[in-house]
């Protein structure tokens, strides 16, 4: 009887190994990177126009204890790349003499608001994409300026950045976007290419004749590449053909803005789709950037955030997703970034950064917030609601995959098998390294990693956005579920149905 125990014994071990094991491999290549140096990711922050100061539509109600409360957070977050957009109007523009020459006033205390922004970029090294959100006219302003070639709003750009960067000092200005994605039949430019075209050449040339060349340059062509206004003589994707084969020795680097649905993120498609326009982007040597990032939904999900947002007193019903308050949207926002991320784009910016930023049309209306934040700075002031202050789900899987895949970082090449729902993205830099781990999927699922020319690691922190489990400081910020040592190779990770694994040496 002892030898046919022993032999049932051994079978029952080796079934119970198998088993154990039944999960999917992943393969991580470190000697082949899928991508080199990315800028890193970021947020979309601007100077709040309409509570900056005492003359602005709301006073001053970004106070100094409000401004420390988003450095934090933003210290917190570590973005390697910022857009700030802003318009002449809010900030030095005075009109037109007699003769319709501009008048600008630098020493406005809208500008000095500005430096609240631009210091805080200075000071942690982070890239700025700074820009004007359309010609003055546009905006209502004085003069007439509606033109993206007219020569007069040029000067006055180029006036604003040699006192801006050579005066002042901000070197963290790289980048110059003229006129926000001009292609749109909501833009100043209303996709009148020539128009766009002309003025990038001339802001390009007058850049040059104040010696900014070596530090600015521009990118764009910050084009919806999924819309196409009929007014254009070319689609949003042939806005970044044209950029490349008529505009690319003045562009530094090339950015699209990308606002996929759901189910198309969900799917995958959302990074082939933006991965096909990198390929093209790669054939210029330059880089491309997703310049704003937010996702939209159709169907059921687009009725229900209409109805959420009719419902909210202080939300614009035209310009406002609602679901930053679902746990879902941290996952479903994650998801299209790691894709992204895969696919040859060398930074993201999340659209946006807090709710008191803009209101639609930012004509000022306490009523029409954009609620696309991960917070709200004024909850208390224009809601009435001091929990609207409090950081959303989103922040969580954004700020982990800002903080721990910084500027510089290489992009491991993953082996996913075909029949797998995780996105997995992996970055390193010497002996640094984050692996991120999404299932999108409605099923738990167990994965085994295996790193090829994976640098050494003592200790890996495991920060987990599961629904029902994030783990937080004091102040809201993700910390580490757990601590595990060792090499990875090998080691079963389970990873439980729509969720986020995040693992790290970084501190």
């Amino acid at each position: 009887m002892c030898k046919p125990i022993m032999i049932l014994a051994l079978a029952l071990g080796i079934a119970s190994c198998q088993n154990s094991r039944q999960g999917k491999e992943i393969r991580l290549d470190f000697n082949k990177p899928a991508n080199t140096g990315i800028i890193a990711n970021g947020v979309q922050w601007s100077a709040y126009p309409h509570a900056d100061t005492p003359d602005a539509e709301w006073g001053a109600l970004m106070t100094p204890e409000k401004w420390e409360r988003v450095y934090q957070r933003l210290d917190f977050i570590k973005p390697g790349i910022i857009r700030v957009m802003d318009q002449a109007g809010w900030r030095y523009f005075k009109g037109v003499d007699q003769d319709g020459n501009p008048l600008v006033d630098f020493e406005t205390d809208e500008v000095k608001a500005l430096f609240n922004v631009l210091d805080y970029c200075q000071k942690n090294n982070i890239v700025v994409i700074f820009g004007e959100w359309g010609a003055p006219g546009f905006w209502n302003e004085p003069g007439n300026l509606d033109r993206a070639d007219d020569p007069r709003w040029i000067h006055l750009i180029t006036r604003y950045l040699d006192f801006l960067i050579n005066q002042k000092g901000y070197t963290c200005i790289r980048y110059y976007n003229l006129v926000n994605e001009p292609n749109g039949d909501w833009a100043s430019t209303n996709g009148d290419w020539e128009q766009w075209k002309k003025g990038v050449l001339m802001l390009h040339d007058s850049i040059r004749q104040i010696g900014l060349q070596e530090q600015l340059t521009i990118a764009g062509p910050d084009a919806v590449v999924s819309y196409d206004n009929p007014q254009s003589p070319y689609t949003g994707l042939q806005w970044v053909d044209e950029t490349i084969a008529q505009l690319d020795p003045v562009i530094g680097a090339y950015d699209v803005h990308a606002y996929p649905d759901g189910e198309f993120v969900r799917s995958g498609q959302f990074g082939q789709y933006y991965g096909e326009i990198s390929q093209k982007v790669k054939t210029t040597g330059k880089k491309l950037i997703l310049g704003e990032l937010g996702l939209k939904y159709s169907g059921e999900l687009y009725h229900k955030n209409r109805a959420l947002a009719e419902a909210d007193p202080n939300a614009s019903e035209d310009d406002s997703n609602m679901f930053v308050y679902d746990f879902f949207y941290g996952l479903d926002v994650a998801d299209a970034l790691i894709q992204a991320m895969n696919n040859g784009l060398e930074g993201a910016i999340a659209w946006d950064l807090d709710d008191a930023m803009h209101t639609q049309g930012d004509t000022g209306e306490k009523t029409k917030l954009k609620r696309w934040g991960m917070w709200n700075s004024l909850g208390t002031e224009l809601c009435n609601n001091p929990d609207d202050e409090n950081l959303r789900p989103w922040f969580y899987t954004w700020s982990l995959l800002c903080r721990f895949f910084p500027s510089g970082m290489n992009l491991a090449t993953p082996e996913v098998p075909a029949d797998s729902p995780l996105r997995v993205v992996c970055g390193f830099q010497d002996d640094r390294v984050s692996i991120a781990l999404l299932n999108n999927s409605d099923q738990p699922q167990e994965i085994f990693l295996n790193g090829i020319g994976m640098p050494k690691v003592k200790n890996w922190n495991e920060y987990r956005y599961f629904d029902g489990e994030r783990a937080v400081d004091a102040n809201g910020f993700p910390v580490p579920a757990k601590t595990t040592a060792g090499k990875l190779n090998g080691k079963s990770f389970d990873v439980p149905a729509r969720s986020l694994l995040l693992l790290t040496n970084l501190d």
